[in-house]
């Protein structure tokens, strides 16, 4: 058995957010094709763009940003979805508060001073405990200097305009899988927990000592959870 999968990863992520995990798959279980989202300035734009390739069928593997480009992708073409893995994000638009904060950000980098991930900012990310760890926080910096300011922009433009996807939920009918860290200070557990509780059948595993990162903070963890998933929906999914 080996699934098709369209990864779609978070804002400043690129690819090699998956990498760790793919490698503790098991080889063969996964055929894994990867969108960078920087096509476009709106979730509708970054779905089309997804939607665009290969595979014609596919279950969809997300994180934060990438998570409500899949809620997109499955109001604009929901047969060629399969499956459905959700990692560290949201069903929700953002509150006042958080729209102005992306505000004040989006500002900030427009008149460039945009520096990426900064030492500063890399414990709202993932959690303490990885701050030492220079494999992941190396990383992170590596992949926000790739996607850049222009880039940023993008996808912060298209963050700040989602709709609200909680309506989409209930009519959601393909395996899920929802999973995130129990310290993501941006899409805490009660976020991903909503998605879990919406999605018929759904499955929900909160992960402990986890930031927002969660295949890249514990890689062999998540990838037992896919596994386990795709092989316990293998009739649905391939």
């Amino acid at each position: 058995m080996t699934v098709p999968a369209l990864f779609l990863p978070g804002q400043l992520t690129d690819e090699r957010l998956w990498a760790p995990m793919l490698a503790a798959l098991p080889q063969g279980l996964i055929a894994p094709n990867f969108v960078e989202l920087t096509r476009g300035d709106t979730v509708a734009a970054l779905a089309r763009h997804a939607l665009s390739g290969p595979p014609e069928k596919f279950v969809l593997v997300a994180l934060s940003l990438g998570g409500y480009v899949a809620f997109e992708i499955l109001r604009q073409s929901p047969h060629r979805v399969k499956g459905l893995i959700l990692f560290n994000t949201s069903a929700r638009s953002d509150d006042e508060e958080k729209a102005q904060e992306r505000e004040k950000v989006k500002r900030a980098a427009k008149i460039g001073q945009f520096v990426g991930v900064t030492n500063r900012l890399m414990p709202t990310i993932v959690h303490p405990r990885q701050l030492g760890n220079r494999s992941v926080t190396d990383m992170v910096m590596q992949m926000a200097a790739h996607i850049g300011q222009s880039g940023f922009l993008s996808q912060q433009h298209a963050i700040m305009s989602r709709p609200d996807s909680r309506d989409l939920l209930p009519h959601i009918r393909v395996p899920t899988l929802v999973a995130g860290g129990d310290s993501d200070q941006r899409t805490p557990p009660e976020l991903q927990r909503e998605i879990a509780e919406n999605i018929p059948g759904a499955e929900y595993h909160l992960l402990h000592e986890v930031g927002h990162l969660a295949p890249l903070e514990e890689p062999a963890i998540c990838a037992n959870l896919v596994a386990e998933f795709l092989n316990k929906n293998s009739a649905g999914v391939v």
